[in-house]
């Protein structure tokens, strides 16, 4: 792929901090208040945890969240809520689609928006009545901050017509200035709608709701501390006005519609990474990740994650971010239920996130233990393999977060990395040899969820049929995903003898910008392995499975940087992981004269014989030495591989040719 300038990173060291606007509670009738005190935010509400009473903070104030957000609003809940309301249709894989509202007023280019309420404000005693005050507010509380390029909001025209002001501005304003509606301006609750729209509630226009969110995001993101608080988001008054939480089908499509808008809020995923490096999930009565997991494929490179005050109640409630966020550096996760349920988490927890320093505020990891332990986990995989070429991490970042987001999101996955012009393909080989170990019996019909769209290009012959097997485009590859049974495969860094992965630089990989009509450095991803197939509900073991799957990578203009132009997988019956495994370390060591891996002296604490091999094979493969010589250079250098090749390379003209292979 071709090289990329990636955007640096100041990114604090520091639990994330943020301030919060202060606002009364349970009062105000609906009215809000912003920092400039012009506003009043708070809403009256009924209901305990749901969208409705808050929910008291736990006494606990160590965590990050007491400094995020202590003053502002907690409680409510994104998970629940009663049935009245808009409906999101669509989220993380297309646009969000909406019920269209009522087409408004156009003059010139323009469109007409009508203002009611201003004419009590404190203003009024002005010689205009106060409407070029009223205006330069307007611009200003619509106006867009959050993103890669600031969008100022003008009002073109206005004019009074009695009581009403009329003001006309261009289409992509509109729904900007509809969301500050309700807002107060000089002691006035100001509203604005359409020219036309009459007395009936009109629907909800897919610019109107992209300006919600967006404008969600603008209030809560702070620069300085690059912060997005995403807390209590069941007390937020602008999704309470549009009704997000009342009902369950757009409770559970919210969150990856917020993470779309999130992610055309930037041009590059770098900008996006280096302008937010914390994010606070709290006061949310999360019961799991299961509606909020997008998160961990837009902002893949969080430094610190805030999910205090939740509902969590054990370890299994957070799978769907195990072995995400590899640059986290500080968790929180008091207020939890876990903390009373499973009192040995923390240490689970710190194998998952091995950069860790700071769990609930306290220190579980020194600087130079994080590095030491950044000198083995940087290696590409624990997997033994012929090739594995890679740069700048892209090939090992794509084999990390795909897998991971086809057993949790697929929808979300594949608006991820799939565009119009990706292409994905599936076949199923019912004759690939079985494991010879295996005692199960082979249910009947067991392909019944894949032989439909199969395309084994051995058994169908005819055009039109391996033409309609090819799903071509983002939504039919959704589709696709969909109808496959539901997967679990095995952790990557636990179980990685039941992978084999290579990675091969592929030239003439087309260009989506246009500039080289030759193609540019993409990747050919080959993986073989197994996975699980669930039932319906996700936590039952149906069947086992092997696969093969191939991939050819290249630079996108989606959220990841990276898309995918070509997927093929072949699913087998099982047939075991003994291809993958290395011959006997015993023999392999008598063959090459070296001493078996578990008679290695004095491995470093913490360090397994197992990630020692690895590091061997690793330094065979980047200096071209023989195991003997590679394992001695790792000794010389007290098992630091940054060392170990710094001391190769001082030696390396004294050596040899008996030092290499």
């Amino acid at each position: 792929m071709a090289s990329r300038t990636q955007t640096p990173r100041n990114a604090p060291r520091a639990p994330a901090a943020a301030r919060r606007g202060r606002g009364g509670r349970g009062g105000g009738g609906g009215l809000r208040s912003d920092r400039d005190g012009d506003l009043t935010m708070d809403i009256a509400v009924k209901g305990r945890g749901r969208i409705g009473k808050p929910t008291p903070p736990p006494s606990a104030s160590r965590d990050l969240t007491s400094r995020i957000s202590r003053g502002g609003a907690r409680g409510g809940s994104i998970l629940s809520g009663r049935a009245r309301g808009a409906i999101l249709r669509q989220a993380a894989a297309s646009d969000i689609s909406m019920k269209e509202a009522r087409a408004p007023a156009r003059q010139g280019g323009l469109t007409e928006l009508k203002v009611t309420g201003w004419e009590k404000s404190k203003a009024s005693s002005d010689a205009d009545g106060g409407v070029s005050s009223l205006i330069k507010w307007m611009e200003k509380k619509a106006s867009h901050k959050l993103g890669s390029r600031a969008k100022q909001v003008k009002i073109k025209k206005s004019h009074v017509e009695g009581s009403e002001l009329v003001i006309s501005v261009p289409a992509e304003d509109v729904g900007a200035l509809v969301r500050i509606s309700g807002y107060v301006w000089a002691g006035a609750t100001v509203k604005i709608e359409r020219v036309g729209a009459g007395t009936e509630e009109p629907g909800i226009s897919t610019a109107d709701l992209k300006a919600t969110l967006k404008g969600v995001l603008e209030r809560r993101y702070n620069a300085d501390t690059k912060l997005l608080d995403l807390s209590a988001l069941g007390q937020d008054a602008d999704l309470q006005k549009q009704s997000i939480f009342e009902k369950k089908s757009t409770t559970q499509k919210f969150f990856p519609a917020l993470m779309k808008v999130l992610e055309g809020a930037f041009d590059t995923p770098a900008e996006k990474d280096a302008a937010i490096s914390s994010v606070s999930l709290a006061n949310n009565e999360l019961v799991d990740l299961t509606h909020v997991t997008t998160l961990s494929l837009t902002l893949p490179k969080l430094h610190n994650l805030d999910l205090s005050n939740n509902s969590l109640r054990k370890l299994s409630s957070l799978d769907n971010w195990r072995r995400r966020f590899f640059q986290l550096e500080h968790l929180v996760l008091s207020g939890n239920p876990i903390e009373q349920n499973d009192p040995e988490y923390p240490a689970e927890i710190m194998k998952w996130y091995p950069k860790l320093r700071l769990l609930n505020n306290i220190q579980v990891r020194t600087e130079e233990e994080v590095n030491s332990k950044a000198t083995v986990t940087d290696l590409p995989f624990p997997v033994r393999t012929p090739l594995f070429q890679d740069q700048d991490g892209i090939a090992e970042n794509f084999v990390r977060t795909f897998f991971a987001g086809f057993d949790s999101d697929r929808p979300a996955l594949s608006g991820h990395y799939y565009d119009d012009q990706s292409d994905f393909s599936y076949a199923v080989n019912t004759q690939a040899p079985r494991d010879p170990a295996a005692t199960g019996h082979t249910e009947k019909q067991e392909w019944d969820q894949y032989i439909k769209n199969s395309r084994n290009l051995k058994k169908i012959d005819h055009l039109p049929a391996r033409t309609s097997r090819l799903f071509r485009g983002t939504q039919a590859i959704s589709d696709s995903f969909a109808s496959l049974p539901r997967t679990r495969h095995p952790d990557l860094a636990t179980e990685a003898r039941k992978w084999m992965i290579e990675a091969h630089i592929q030239p003439g990989v087309p260009d989506p910008s246009g500039n080289s009509p030759m193609g540019v450095d993409g990747f050919m991803i080959v993986v073989h392995g197994e996975y699980d197939e669930l039932d319906s509900s996700g936590t039952q073991v149906t069947k086992k499975r092997s696969f093969d799957r191939t991939f050819i990578i290249g630079p996108g203009t989606g959220p990841s940087g990276v898309r995918v132009v070509n997927d093929m997988l072949t699913v087998r019956a099982y047939g075991g992981a003994q291809a993958f495994e290395p011959e006997s370390v015993g023999e392999d060591a008598q063959q090459q004269n070296v001493a078996p891996a578990d008679a290695v002296p004095q491995l470093p604490a913490g360090l397994t014989v197992e990630v020692a091999e690895q590091m061997v094979a690793e330094l065979q493969k980047q200096t071209g030495m023989n195991v003997q010589f590679s394992k001695d250079c790792l000794e010389a250098a007290g098992w630091d591989f940054a060392k170990g090749m710094e001391t190769f390379a001082s030696v390396k003209g004294n050596l040899g040719p008996e030092a290499f292979a």
